[in-house]
């Protein structure tokens, strides 16, 4: 039997595996912040950018932010969902501050439904969404790879776990990281530093100087790079891109 979101080979008892398991419950936490910090948004409690100046609307605000609170509700909505199909218990109360912490203490039923992978991916994209609403840092998101199915660039910031990549597919972060820096390993580029240069800008968007190629391989920054010959080298392609982020990023 297969795990019915990552496919991988799981026991009879289990529709999803270990790790899928894992991402679950991780989750069911991260939904459970957000929509206390959406909660306090909603009410007013809470924003994510301060006020600015200039004179008073005509108009009194809302006690409450009606909007947030049928984000709230779809979300309550979703979870009852999950539950009643899961464990077949229709007495359990809408409010997610109830739902989630009995989900959370019933893993084992929410991750044996005959449902739990589409449970999960419908999990994973309103965690996204939420995210977007009421995280106060902006993320920087780079390229971490492409997407097994599609081969769209997946794009993900500092901590994140899970992307749902626009073909539908849910990619897991940090697994597609280590497959691409492990086929990366090996693979070098016979470019002369210029085209090096234009090769990073093409396909990742660093701008990087054909100088500052120069200067890297003079200062011995990309030790496993080898002269060709006319002005050509070969280069280590994990090497290069290490060295292009960070000079993006100073």
């Amino acid at each position: 039997m297969n795990c019915q979101y990552c496919h991988a080979t799981v026991n009879d008892d289990w529709t999803l595996c270990a790790s899928c398991r894992a991402d679950y419950a991780r989750q069911l936490h991260q939904l459970r912040r957000n929509l206390y910090l959406l909660q306090r948004m909603a009410n007013r409690e809470y924003r994510l950018t301060e006020q600015t100046g200039g004179g008073k609307s005509p108009v009194p605000p809302t006690p409450a932010d009606l909007g947030l609170l049928d984000e709230i509700d779809q979300a309550e909505s979703l979870l009852k969902d999950i539950w009643t199909t899961a464990t077949g218990d229709w007495r359990v109360g809408a409010r997610w501050q109830r739902l989630i912490p009995r989900m959370q203490a019933h893993m084992g039923d929410l991750s044996q439904s005959p449902m739990a992978g589409e449970h999960l991916t419908m999990l994973i994209a309103l965690s996204q969404r939420f995210a977007g609403l009421v995280d106060r840092r902006p993320r920087t998101r780079r390229l971490v790879g492409v997407c097994p199915d599609c081969g769209r660039d997946v794009l993900a910031g500092k901590g994140e776990l899970l992307w749902r990549c626009r073909c539908g597919r849910v990619v897991n972060i940090p697994l597609l990281r280590e497959e691409t820096r492990e086929r990366v390993e090996g693979v070098h580029l016979t470019r002369t530093p210029a085209g090096l240069a234009e090769w990073l800008r093409e396909n990742y968007g660093y701008r990087v100087s054909r100088k500052q190629v120069t200067d890297w391989l003079r200062r011995g920054k990309l030790p496993s790079s080898k002269p060709v010959e006319d002005g050509y080298w070969e280069f280590n392609v994990r090497e290069v891109l290490t060295l292009a982020m960070g000079a993006n990023n100073a």
